[in-house]
């Protein structure tokens, strides 16, 4: 007779089983790291092993068997896939949501399949399961369900949440999401503006982004949204809901009393505190910019609204919103349909906008690492984007007489999730960063605003080109900090955005969770923009220093001259 154990020990073993495959499934995102250590069909290898093993042990459980040997095979397996997950995790903690989301994804899905095995198995031994109209009642239940998920049938519709109005080049682009698939429009002083495609408007979505001109929002001051449930679409005829409508007032960029626009970067999912940082202003807020990676990868729909959601609750709708593109928004299956959901010009995702006096050019790197990275699988083809992007640069230039130099044009401004004017030891972008500025430095850009380090620095010009920069002991608490970092030779200053903390300093880690968030106010007084750093309770941050000089202390505000 084989040798068995204790049932209880057997079931706790079985049971981590079950979580560490939970766990597993959770962080398959990350799988990528096994391989680059291993070899490519790693990860799934290890799938299988531990599926097969918590299956195994189930089925034992069930059957009251308890063999030693699988216990101590389970054992291992728990120890093993326990360490591989807490390391996972520890090394990607701004994604640590995305864990705990998909884990309970995975737990909701084993916990509907466990309630049909045994509840099935319950209710067949009852007597009323054997009536003889008990299957004409569950055959009509399981046509209805088929019928709701075989054609998407939506029995509500609305508009989910005020409207996010991205600008881009010369147009406002008016972005929001509907409860139900159908179509939308706009309408603004009694003229229609639709979303469309080749001459259909757009009814098999639910995010909608609808161009007008900005010069008519503007002085209209309001503008009505309209929706209409698609529920059956067939080639010569359809079924319609009814028509809903919701006006929304508009204020646009009033510079009549100077001019106030927040900055933000980073934000990795987190909702609550970006969001009592960004409203610094109250109704003062002028425009707001983000410089991306408000997601850490788009799998699910929640991750393509989560921009269009934060901008919403920032803007109500009333005030323009500039976005440009960080790295992480490259990543996820539904990466290739988040042009949708911000602001880009067709499918790309850099541009110039124009609001009355304040031009501004949104460019993106893209990925932070080389097109061969093993995370990529292949599929990266960033350079030929970036050189897309350098020709491009060119016909701005070209045009520079209605571009950056157009009459009533006293303001410009440049947006980059990945920074521009410092560049990496190793920098797989350096050449093209190196293009772009000579580009640049020809625009009277007074400022580029970015992110992607999750630390607060200001990038003054005058720093030495080609220097290397070192990080100082007052910042980095360290002898020897970070000298990763090369200066270029850009004639404009650039300041980086945002932290998931409290204070300026390195040694105050990021928080995993919505409980604190730094952004940038940017005030124009006169001649000059006006900097504050600025936290989720509205205090602005005392202290800020040069991460490089220690000589260099701004306190709590960063001046730099406009440029004209």
């Amino acid at each position: 007779m084989k040798k068995q154990i204790k049932p209880i020990i057997f079931i706790i073993i079985n049971a981590l089983l079950v979580f560490n495959l939970l766990c597993y499934f959770g962080i398959r995102s990350m799988w990528s790291g096994i391989i680059r250590y291993t070899f490519e069909p790693m990860p799934y290898i290890l799938l299988f092993v531990l599926t097969a093993t918590a299956l195994g042990t189930t089925m034992l459980t069930m059957n009251k068997k308890y063999p030693l040997i699988m216990a101590i095979w389970g054992g291992i397996l728990d120890v093993l896939f326990l360490g591989l997950d807490a390391y996972i995790i520890s090394l990607t903690t701004e994604a640590t949501h995305y864990f705990i989301r998909e884990f309970s994804y995975g737990l909701l899905y084993v916990g509907i399949i466990a309630l049909l095995v045994f509840g099935c198995c319950y209710v067949s031994k009852m007597e009323w399961f054997q009536k003889k109209w008990m299957p004409s009642v569950l055959m009509v239940a399981l046509f209805l369900i088929g019928l709701f998920f075989a054609f998407d049938i939506t029995l509500f519709n609305g508009i989910d949440r005020t409207p996010v109005v991205y600008a881009v080049e010369d147009t406002y682009q008016i972005t929001f999401t509907t409860q139900a698939k159908g179509e939308a429009w706009v309408v603004i002083d009694g003229v229609e503006y639709n979303d469309t495609y080749a001459g259909y408007r757009q009814a098999e979505s639910t995010i909608h982004k609808i161009s007008v001109p900005m010069e008519i929002l503007d002085k209209a001051g309001s503008y009505t949204v309209y929706t209409r449930a698609m529920l059956l679409r067939g080639p010569y005829c359809s079924l319609q809901g009814q028509t809903i409508s919701q006006t929304y007032n508009w204020k646009g960029v009033d510079t009549s009393d100077g001019l106030n626009y927040y900055v933000l970067s980073d934000t990795h999912n987190t909702r609550k505190t970006p969001l009592a940082a960004a409203t610094y202003f109250g109704d003062k807020l002028d425009f707001l910019i983000s410089c991306g990676d408000n997601v850490s990868w788009i799998d699910r729909k929640a991750d393509l609204t989560e921009m269009l959601y934060l901008a919403s609750d920032i803007t109500k709708g009333e005030v323009p919103v500039v976005y440009a593109r960080g790295n992480h928004e490259c990543k996820g299956v539904l990466a290739h349909e988040f042009y949708r959901y911000v602001g880009a010009k067709d499918d790309k995702f850099y541009y110039t906008f124009r609001i009355q006096n304040i031009w501004g050019i949104v460019l993106d790197i893209g990925e932070d690492h080389g097109d061969n990275f093993v995370e990529y699988s292949g599929v990266a083809k960033f350079n030929d984007y970036r050189q897309e992007q350098t020709d491009w640069l060119d016909e701005v230039i070209a045009n520079a007489e209605n571009e950056y130099d157009a009459e009533g044009v006293d303001y410009r401004i440049a947006v980059c999730h990945i920074p521009l004017t410092i560049k990496y030891t190793n920098d797989h972008a350096g050449d093209y960063k190196d293009e772009w500025l000579k580009r640049l430095n020809q625009m009277k850009l007074t400022m580029l605003y970015g992110g992607h380090v999750h630390e607060l620095w200001f990038i003054d010009p005058s720093f030495e080109d080609g220097s290397t920069l070192t990080q100082v002991k007052e910042y980095s608490g360290k002898e020897k900090g970070n000298s990763k970092r090369i200066m270029t030779d850009a004639t404009f200053p650039a300041i980086l955005v945002s932290k998931r903390g409290e204070e300026q300093s390195p040694l105050d880690p990021e928080k995993i969770f919505d409980t604190g968030f730094i952004g940038l106010a940017v005030t124009v007084e006169g001649n000059e923009t006006v900097m504050r750093y600025t936290d989720e309770e509205k205090n602005v941050l005392d202290n800020i220093i040069s991460p490089w000089f220690s000589d260099i202390k701004y306190g709590n505000e960063i001046r730099v001259p406009n440029i004209n």
